[in-house]
């Protein structure tokens, strides 16, 4: 994975209104902000540069719209992951769309498991930062028109920081942590998990870790927030996992997602 990063994918020609502000990107069974006003939907076979989304519960769609009394938002339902085979400008492509659209504010939203005993499914976890296990992953970042590329620290700290204190003030539990992005498509072994935990990460998924690497290293203001769908602490826990079970967690915690969304475009 030694590619140079190809050229920004292109949107058909189609007058969007208003720039958007906000660049959203959508994990797994996450179904948040439907109630956007002067809304624009372009299926992702329709941008040129975009491969094809396969993965279940990734409606492969950008909705650009206006959230109501809010901001003017892109929103990324389905991305692509490098386990489908993509190389990495396709797991970064989404990225590269909105900077070419001029977006400067991004939120990284995905489907994870928790590694913390005391969690529970359909809780929000602030993305603190961020551990790459993707074999190749930082070989394969190979965008030298990067001014300064570095993968640290990906995350705003002071939007991350009121995303945490407003989080307190909320019926639903918001966690805070690291997130650790692995390869995929197969779920943790018992030992990994184990490790996992004992380097120090709160969460584990299969994607994020490129989009927010680029997307900090191009300048972009950038907040991840997980939905932790699952709590892989045992054997028998992550034995019982499936994605069906990952989308229908997300699909429910998507109320309190839809709540830190809009909190999030009114505190970056």
């Amino acid at each position: 994975m030694n590619e140079t990063l190809t050229a920004a994918p292109k949107l058909p020609a189609i007058d969007l209104g208003v720039p958007p502000e906000f660049g959203i990107v959508l994990g797994s069974g996450i179904v948040v902000l439907e109630d956007l006003e002067d809304k624009i939907d372009i299926p992702y076979d329709q941008i040129e540069g975009f491969p094809e989304a396969t993965v279940a519960g990734h409606a492969g769609l950008l909705t650009v719209g206006t959230i109501p009394g809010g901001p003017r938002v892109a929103i990324a339902r389905g991305r692509f992951h490098l386990y489908e085979g993509h190389p990495l400008s396709a797991a970064t492509s989404i990225m590269r769309l909105y900077e070419a659209m001029g977006i400067r504010k991004i939120i990284l939203t995905n489907a994870a498991g928790g590694l913390c005993g005391d969690w529970f499914p359909g809780d929000l976890m602030m993305i603190k930062d961020q551990v790459s296990l993707l074999n190749g992953f930082q070989a394969g970042m190979a965008d030298r028109s990067a001014p300064d590329f570095s993968p640290t620290p990906a995350y705003d700290p002071e939007w991350t920081a009121k995303m945490i204190a407003w989080g307190k003030t909320q019926s639903f539990n918001m966690r805070e942590g690291v997130y650790a992005g692995l390869l995929g498509p197969n779920y943790e072994t018992p030992a990994e998990i184990l490790w996992l935990q004992r380097i120090g990460t709160h969460a584990v998924g299969m994607s994020t870790v490129p989009e927010a690497a680029y997307a900090s290293s191009h300048g972009m203001k950038v907040l991840g927030i997980s939905c932790i769908t699952n709590i892989a602490v045992t054997a028998e826990a992550q034995a019982a996992t499936s994605h069906g079970e990952v989308v229908d967690v997300a699909k429910m915690a998507s109320e309190a997602m839809n709540l830190a969304l809009r909190a999030a475009v009114t505190l970056a």
